[in-house]
């Protein structure tokens, strides 16, 4: 029988997926609404042209 083991470490990795997840929804969502208004602001923010890579500022 296989049994896998969890070590410390690796039980985080749900909760920074889920929050990679969230800071890339929000960007999008965010982005598509600037679209919609014609915004050209919305090309001038880090945190929409590149929400993977900014450390979560709003």
């Amino acid at each position: 029988m296989i049994r896998a083991v969890l070590d410390r470490a690796a039980t985080g990795l749900p909760d920074r997926l889920a929050a990679r997840a969230a800071t890339l929804v929000h960007g999008v969502a965010e982005n598509r609404a600037r679209e919609r208004r014609h915004d050209g602001a919305r090309w001038r923010q880090a945190r929409l042209l590149w929400p993977s890579f900014t450390k979560g500022q709003r």
